[in-house]
């Protein structure tokens, strides 16, 4: 049987697209092909804000989606605003965590592998620690999520008086933490608190404030 035009052309599409492969023309899946397709980083004016790493608390981690983070030979760097990445955590393939590195500057988010470069857009702004400001409120809680998140993960506080922030706690342990805004806090869940509902405390000059979390294993 000669076939369909359909068929015929179906197949004469699929036999060229096998010899592109074979040349190297076509890079689905190969190495070489990192890729990112978006990121996430602060939630202040602008999503794309996130601050840079100071002595006086840490940088945010932002979350990049894309592909070939493990496939593309494994993570040779990370620079966010034109410094490396305090910190890389390669979740998947499609997933990459870093947080903003001391002496970033508003720039791009670029990954390198064995194999490629990619970078990221839009760039980040990228703003001091403003926990180093002055307080001109005691803080306040109206929001946590997600409300229960593993140790070494990041949530996300809502509400006001952040700015002048002086230390943070979660379950009486010292968290890492990051101030976008007044009104907006990261929070990296301590390892080592205990599993359960535990205590988050958020202190500045002025006054305190204190909230829950479930940590989970």
């Amino acid at each position: 049987m000669r076939g369909s035009a359909s068929t015929r052309s179906s197949l004469r599409i699929a036999v060229c697209l096998l010899a592109l492969v074979a040349v190297g023309l076509v890079a689905a899946g190969s190495a070489g092909a990192v890729r990112i397709d978006s990121w996430q980083g602060g939630k202040a004016a602008v999503p794309q804000i996130v601050t840079a790493t100071s002595s006086t608390c840490p940088g945010t981690v932002v979350m990049l989606t894309g592909a070939g983070f493990v496939n593309d030979g494994g993570i040779v760097s990370v620079s966010i605003g034109g410094v490396p990445a305090a910190e890389v955590v390669v979740g998947s393939d499609q997933y990459l965590y870093a947080r903003v590195g001391s002496g970033a500057t508003s720039g791009p988010i670029v990954v390198t592998t064995k194999a490629g470069t990619a970078t990221a857009t839009p760039n980040a702004i990228v703003v001091p620690c403003q926990s180093s400001a002055t307080a001109t409120t005691k803080p306040a809680v109206a929001g946590v999520k997600p409300v229960k998140a593993k140790g070494g993960k990041k949530i996300t506080l809502s509400g006001s008086g952040f700015v002048g922030t002086t230390s943070v706690t979660v379950g009486g342990i010292k968290a890492a933490y990051a101030i976008p805004s007044d009104n907006v806090m990261y929070i990296i869940v301590p390892k080592d608190a205990k599993t359960g509902q535990d205590t988050i405390e958020i202190k500045n000059t002025l006054g305190s404030v204190k909230s829950f979390v479930v940590k989970s294993d």
